[in-house]
Formats: structure tokens, sequence, C-alpha cells
């Protein structure tokens, strides 16, 4: 018995470190998905279906119906986190929905969240995110559930420069007697020509330091792309590879942690 509980707390240790090496645990808004993963997090100006995770703003830009999967290996197995998007554009604007896992048998976390984007006019628009949120750890403790919601906004004053910003968790919903954090998300991005893509932004949990992020995309060939980032608070690096053909979009993004090592991440989306 003794034996038992001793392995048990080491498993719940592993899962829980997540919470504070700033990995990947879904009710901390930790999800990097995508070219934006391989940009240093830089994600508030994301115009794609990945948009449900970073600023749900960005979904008000798509015109067909779109699905998606992720994969993301955390620093050992039981932070590993996988998730499915959805997003049908109508005419009045874009619904957007999504379910992540994280965590392994012993503790997880889930999320299933319901999103709305609306353009208001061509420079402006809004999104709206619903959240429930899970936490599952097993033997004598209660699940906890809970819920919380986020807001984004999304700008391009002028031809190919785009502002967003973007809160999760403004109303400081706590997960049974834990505070869920309170992030806001600043950033902006320009297009300089059709190969290269420049963005930087700002994010700051209430709880640490900000965080200062910059991201480069540049485009090889008409399908192939290379992203490359860095972020502060840890110091993190990352890059990647896009494949993008005809409805078909991959990516393929890595984070190096100063002290953890690498971490990569899958994503796969298809347009209908």
């Amino acid at each position: 018995m003794i034996l038992d509980k001793t392995y048990m707390r080491f498993l719940l240790f592993f899962a829980f470190i997540g919470c504070f090496m700033n990995t990947y645990a879904i009710h901390e808004n930790k999800i990097s998905a995508g070219k934006a993963a391989a940009m240093g997090n830089t994600r508030v100006t994301t115009q794609s279906i990945w948009s449900v995770y970073y600023n749900q703003a960005g979904l008000a830009y798509l015109k067909n119906i779109e699905i998606g999967g992720l994969h993301q290996t955390g620093y050992v197995k039981e932070q590993n986190l996988q998730g499915i998007v959805f997003a049908l554009p109508t005419k009045t604007g874009t619904l957007g929905a999504s379910y992540s896992y994280y965590g392994y048998s012993q503790y997880s976390e889930t999320q299933a969240g319901l999103a709305f984007a609306r353009s208001f006019t061509k420079y402006f628009s809004v999104g709206l995110q619903l959240n429930y949120l899970h936490t599952h750890i097993a033997g004598n403790y209660k699940d906890i559930r809970s819920v919380n919601f986020e807001i984004g906004l999304l700008s391009e004053p002028i031809d190919h420069f785009f502002i967003g910003a973007h809160i999760y968790n403004p109303s400081h919903s706590k997960t049974g007697k834990e505070q869920i954090p309170t992030i806001i998300d600043f950033g902006l991005s320009y297009l300089f020509s059709e190969k290269i893509l420049l963005a930087v932004g700002v994010e700051k949990d209430f709880n640490y330091k900000p965080v200062f992020k910059l991201g480069i995309d540049y485009k090889v060939i008409s399908f192939i792309s290379l992203q490359a980032g860095i972020s502060t608070n840890p110091d993190r690096y990352s890059f990647g590879i896009g494949f993008n053909y005809k409805n078909i979009n991959a990516n393929i993004a890595c984070f190096k942690h100063q002290t953890l090592g690498f971490t990569p991440s899958f994503t796969l989306s298809y347009a209908f």
C-alpha cells in the first residue's frame, strides 16, 4: 500500500510539473499548435482554424468548413496533449468547437469549447468562446468541473498589418479551490511580401513575469514554408515547417526549453 501511494505521488508529480514549467496544461491556456507554435507562440494575429485556441476573432476570416487535429508531446509522456477542432463559417459569423485532452489515466485535464466569431467591418473582428473544464485525479479524489470564457479582437487597419488582443478567463473563474490563470495576449504581425511574415507579441499571466515573443515565417515555395521564433520567461527557441497543398494544411513545430530540451508538436487540418 505504501509503495502504491508513493508511485501515485510520483506519477502525479510529472503531471503537475507542467503547471510550473510553462508546458501544455490546458487550464492554463498553454496550448500551442500549427504555424504559431513554430513562430515563438506569436499567436493572436493568427487567421486559421487554430484561432479557436489563440484568438477566436481569427475564425471570422475562414471561408470554408474546416476540421483539424493536433498532438503535442510533453517533456514526459504523462504531459502529452491531443486535440480536435472544427469551424463552420455562416452568413452571420463563424462557429467553432474544440476538444482537448491533457495527461494520462491517473491525472488528466479536458476542455471543451464553443466559439463564435464575427467581422463587423473589413478592418475589425471579434470572437468569444465558452469553455467547460474537467480535471480528473485517480484515487479517492473527486473530479473537478468548472467553466470560463475568453474573448479576442483582431484588426487589419492597413493592408497586411494585423493587431490582435486576447484575454483568457477575464472572469477569474476557479477550478475547485484553485484559481485559473487570467492571461492577456497582445501581438502585431506584418506580411512584408508573399514570402515573409513577421510577428511580435507580449503575453502576461498575472502570476508571472510577461513573456515577449518574436516569430518569422518564410515561404520557400508555394506549398512549403519554414518558421522560427523565440520567447522569454523561460527562454525558449522554436522552429518548424509547414505544408499547405490545396485543402490540406500540416505543420510540424518544435520548442527547445533551455533546461528541459525539445518538445515537438504536429497539426493537420482539412478544408472542405
